[in-house]
């Protein structure tokens, strides 16, 4: 890849989890640095890379964290079922607070993983489309 299709600064959100540690040594050859970032521990950083503890909670953290990227994928939040408030707190307000981030430091690019549970309460028999009313079978669901 060329320098010109690669972006200067890349940020992984959730880089700690199930696949921001597989997107972690695949995303490296698109950026010049890659940012990871997460709550839990990342590690120290490899060749190429930034790590940033962020809670997504934290308003002003998560604006710190986009400062100076060019693009975002974001992985960051609770993956499964949980308690209402953590929910809130990790794939409500956290996503708001990276959008609202994203949109203040003018970053043009934003990846975002949704999951199927968004429309979870379907049956695996039923054929949907994408103007299929959204069904989500728990709360992890409604926050994606």
């Amino acid at each position: 890849m060329s320098d010109q299709q690669q972006h200067s600064r890349l940020l992984l959100t959730g880089a700690a989890g199930g696949l921001g540690k597989v997107l972690r040594s695949r995303l490296t050859a698109f950026a010049r640095i890659l940012r990871v970032s997460d709550r839990a521990d990342l590690g120290p950083a490899g060749v190429g890379e930034e790590v940033v503890v962020c809670d997504l909670a934290d308003k002003t953290a998560v604006h710190h964290l986009v400062d100076g990227v060019d693009a975002v994928v974001h992985f960051g939040g609770i993956s499964i079922e949980d308690r209402f408030d953590p929910i809130l707190q990790s794939n409500i307000v956290g996503v708001f607070n990276l959008y609202e981030a994203v949109r203040k430091h003018g970053v043009k690019r934003v990846v975002f993983a949704s999951s199927n549970h968004v429309t979870g309460f379907y049956k695996q028999s039923d054929k949907i489309d994408t103007d299929a009313p959204m069904r989500p079978d728990g709360l992890y669901g409604v926050s994606k």
